[in-house]
């Protein structure tokens, strides 16, 4: 590398250099010695001249225009089309971006042609510059305690061949530093299993731990390469620096948002006892120079209008459209979109208007403090037990629907309803005796319920009314999301199409029959049909759970007789979380 200086008599030649990258034929540059290191220096007065070519490499071979002359022959065109190439390649350690700058280009909105073309994010190697693309997914604010916003991105599937590559992100104590400062998409945070990766991979690894040691050949084929995507993580995490944390388009994406971002920093780094290598994305401040910047796409409707193949009336929506699918954005998350369907999911035009959008686990738990500060306007307890119900994020208040139609059996419950999204992170039953506890045999004339686990040899009569029984399954999902966990209930014909939407088509006559589901608590008794038994069926569907992701509708309960406002949002007995079907509200 070598320093150049010029005499007041050809800064004319500094005015033609227009963007990093270009390329310059000196004539006559004088070498001196400056602090031990050489200098190039050009002077007016020796017959100092100079030529600066655009260095993009599909631009014409002349120079830009000068008052001064310069001459210049084929082996230095030569030359400079060899540095054209250089510059773009992988070899050449500069930051750059292979792009042309609108004279128009102002601020931080990016306004700019990519000559280079954009970057699918498992395609990134380490060491060097590029644009990506993608759907925001969530957003840490960090910039009060490091001057900077981490992005949580996708932009589709990742391909099978890239299964190694590890994207390094803010360390989990951060995380959950900044969780009251973060924003989340929990659709997306479950389809593509943000934030669980930790969990994913230990599953993974020691998912003989949850199965009896019986059922291990029945399970194991559950795990093989194709079902292993289900537990990858599909979220990469970008941090953006500086003066790019705190301007637009930053300060007013939201998670759902689809962005564009140029002239990302793409390092390898080695995390503490691990010797792989991950790779880490940072947008660095102060970089107006290089080309760097954000660009504003579209929300997440224009995506939801592409996947409904909804027509654009106006001009303008169809640039939008084909601006945000030049790449093949639209395209490639609607494959991951196909890729990964929830196991169940709610009829859209069945549900209220309050729940057409989910919520997070943190937000929904803290629903019933803002239910119970409503009360507390109404009463005096606000004087005697004063609250703050303030929360970062906020929730927004038409995302909920209090239920005022109780039953009599729950005229002592606060009720409401609202939507969830999250991945199942651990269930019960997963073994023949945590099957047993989960199965009530009940009578609906006389309102008796027993345990499968508590039924004797000697029990004849089971019930006084000897009136016809049925089964009852009761199963128990711990959800997560980035924000929390919560247990979620999920009874009767809930279950039941639970498990039929993993069991083959063949088997799913028997899951909807009453008389197999009653049967099955007496044939639990005998185990000498392993490959066959109804057991072994269910529980198979039940690991099967693992790792996948869910979007229902959720009845939220707790009891009036805590102090409004004072609910402990934190303790599962004190608040209730069941799946509900509107079907049969």
């Amino acid at each position: 590398m070598l320093t150049v200086s010029y005499a007041a008599t050809s800064h004319s030649y500094i005015n033609l250099i227009k963007n990093p990258g270009d390329i310059i034929i000196m004539h006559r540059l004088v070498i001196k010695q400056y602090n031990g290191r050489n200098q190039g220096c050009g002077y007016g007065a020796t017959g100092f001249s100079a030529a600066v070519f655009s260095g993009v490499r599909l631009d014409p071979l002349t120079p830009f225009k000068s008052n001064t002359r310069c001459t210049f022959g084929d082996e230095e065109l030569r030359v400079i089309e060899r540095l054209r190439e250089w510059y773009i390649s992988p070899s050449c350690p500069v930051e750059r971006e292979n792009i042309q700058i609108s004279s128009e280009q102002g601020g931080n909105e990016v306004n700019r042609t990519i000559t280079s073309g954009i970057k699918r994010l498992d395609l990134l190697n380490g060491e060097e510059y590029c644009t990506i693309e993608g759907q925001i997914i969530s957003i840490y604010n960090s910039v009060e305690i490091d001057n900077r916003i981490v992005l949580y991105i996708w932009d589709g599937p990742q391909s099978n061949n890239k299964q190694s590559t590890v994207f390094i992100g803010l360390p989990q104590d951060h995380l959950l530093q900044l969780l009251p400062y973060s924003q989340h998409d929990p659709h997306l945070a479950a389809l593509t299993g943000h934030n669980l990766q930790q969990w994913n991979e230990n599953i993974v690894k020691n998912y003989e731990t949850y199965a009896e040691e019986d059922l291990d050949k029945v399970l194991e084929s559950n795990f093989s390469s194709n079902s292993m995507e289900t537990f990858r993580d599909w979220s990469v995490p970008i941090s953006i620096y500086d003066e790019y944390a705190i301007s637009e388009p930053i300060v007013n994406i939201k998670p759902g948002d689809l962005i564009r971002i140029h002239n990302v920093h793409v390092s390898c780094s080695r995390q503490k006892n691990d010797h792989s290598c991950g790779l880490q994305l940072r947008l660095h401040g102060n970089g107006h120079k290089f080309g760097r910047g954000i660009k504003y796409l579209g929300n997440k409707c224009l995506l939801m209008n592409y996947l409904n193949d909804t027509l654009f009336t106006s001009g303008d929506d169809a640039n939008i459209l084909d601006e945000a699918n030049r790449y093949g954005l639209l395209d490639s998350l609607k494959r991951g979109i196909n890729l990964r369907p929830p196991l169940l999911k709610p009829k859209c035009e069945l549900l209220p208007y309050e729940l057409q959008y989910p919520l997070t686990i943190s937000q929904i738990r803290n629903i019933p403090v803002i239910v119970n500060e409503k009360q507390r306007q109404l009463s005096d307890w606000d004087l005697l037990y004063p609250i703050q119900t303030e929360f970062a994020p906020s929730i927004p208040p038409d995302s909920w629907l209090t239920c005022t139609d109780l039953l009599i059996s729950e005229s002592y419950l606060n009720v409401v309803y609202t939507r969830l999204c999250a991945r199942v992170v651990d269930i019960a039953p997963l073994d023949v005796k945590a099957l047993k506890d989960c199965l009530l045999l009940t009578c609906s004339n006389c309102s008796f319920s027993i345990r499968g686990s508590s039924i004797s040899d000697d029990d004849e009569a089971l019930c006084e009314c000897g009136s016809c029984l049925s089964i009852l399954p009761l199963f128990f999902l711990h959800l997560e999301d980035p924000s929390g966990n919560l247990i979620l209930t999920v009874t009767g014909h809930n279950v039941i199409s639970l498990i039929n939407s993993l069991v083959d088509d063949d088997l799913r006559p028997c899951i909807n029959n009453d008389t197999w589901w009653t049967g099955l608590i007496f044939e639990m008794k005998e185990l000498q049909n392993i490959g066959i038994s109804p057991d072994k069926i269910v529980l198979e569907q039940c690991r099967r759970l693992l790792g996948q992701w869910i979007d229902v509708a959720v009845k939220i309960s707790w009891s009036k007789k805590s102090i409004p406002g004072t609910t402990n949002t934190e303790n599962d007995n004190d608040l209730q979380f069941h799946i509900n079907d509107w079907d049969f509200v």
